[in-house]
């Protein structure tokens, strides 16, 4: 029997909607605790367009479980038993992945990219809208906090990392990420093209822009990369600022397109985009009282355990220490 959201969160919802989700016959109840208007709109439209572009189970591949592995730094499977919190889930390139393997999954997103998660209607799925910064109280304890390409986007990333370990239960896990300082700082390309196409296109005409074009602006770049040096390479990024994953992800050039349309809407209309160096992010997890258990300081992932003794006895996760 599929998990009512009324036996996961204490509080009534502002708004209940009904969503035929990919898994289930009938009709999901996915209700809203975002009573306001807020800042992750452009989101919402983003994955109703590109609702099935990462998806593994719709692309082929296994890049966003591989991410989701590299991440953890741990296999999928190490969620067994796990009450699993997934902030941030938008179409679910992750949830459809974490639902195969946690014993619950609750998925959340601020934007209403919630109502297109691909695993609604999951039996172990309960997914919510609701706001990192104004959480609705949980009747039940999370074992692990996932939070992936999320804290960089919110107003205050600081705050953002405490409010995800207050919201696992005594000795759970904490697993998240957030973009490192570009090497170039805010001199590096979206920064400098984000308000000169703010300022000549509105989210839907630069949509636009980019399904007529976005296919010829690629294959220009991949024209032109082979005769530039290695490092002159990142000169296209300032001539041609299209994403470019070509050579990074098994894709084929249509998928390569539809990857480029994604992450080029979301590099230059996010809201708030404030990455954090590796060193900050570790004195923020000490001062929380928290235990870094692992890190990847190249990437800027992070595994940390609360403060606490579990309350109560899950199966161990496998993590390596180190960082």
């Amino acid at each position: 029997m599929r998990i009512d959201y009324s036996e996961i969160f204490a509080p009534k919802p502002a708004a209940v909607a009904e969503i035929k989700g990919r898994l289930a016959a009938e009709p999901v109840l996915v209700p809203s605790y975002v009573g306001k208007p807020h800042y992750a709109g452009n989101f919402a439209k983003q994955w109703q367009q590109f609702r099935d572009t990462q998806l593994d189970s719709v692309n082929g591949t296994s890049i966003s479980l591989d991410f989701l592995q590299q991440l953890l730094n741990a296999p999928v499977d190490t969620l067994a038993d796990k009450v699993v919190l997934e902030i941030g889930a938008g179409a679910g390139r992750f949830t459809e992945h974490l639902v195969r393997h946690a014993r619950l999954v609750v998925a959340i997103d601020l934007s209403e990219a919630i109502y297109h998660n691909a695993a609604l209607g999951a039996r172990n799925l309960v997914a919510a809208q609701a706001d990192l910064f104004a959480m609705p109280q949980a009747k039940v304890v999370f074992d692990v906090v996932l939070c992936r390409g999320v804290l960089q986007h919110t107003p205050s990333p600081i705050e953002a990392i405490g409010r995800i370990h207050n919201l696992v239960g005594p000795g759970g896990m904490v697993v998240f990420d957030i973009y490192r300082p570009m090497r170039m700082g805010r001199f590096d390309a979206k920064y400098i093209w984000r308000p000169i196409v703010q300022k000549l296109f509105s989210y839907e005409s630069f949509a636009a822009f980019l399904d007529r074009n976005a296919g010829r602006l690629l294959k220009l770049r991949w024209g032109l990369k082979p005769f530039l040096p290695w490092k002159a390479k990142r000169l296209l990024d300032y001539a041609i600022p299209v994403w470019d994953y070509k050579g990074v992800y098994p894709l084929d050039d249509r998928q390569l397109i539809e990857w480029c349309k994604l992450d080029t809407m979301d590099a230059m209309f996010a809201k708030f985009d404030s990455p954090m160096r590796y060193d900050k992010v570790v004195e923020a997890i000490a001062g929380l009282g928290a235990e870094l258990v692992w890190s990847d300081r190249r990437m800027n992932f992070f595994v940390s355990r609360a403060k606490g003794a579990p309350a109560r006895a899950p199966a161990t996760m496998i993590m390596a220490d180190g960082s």
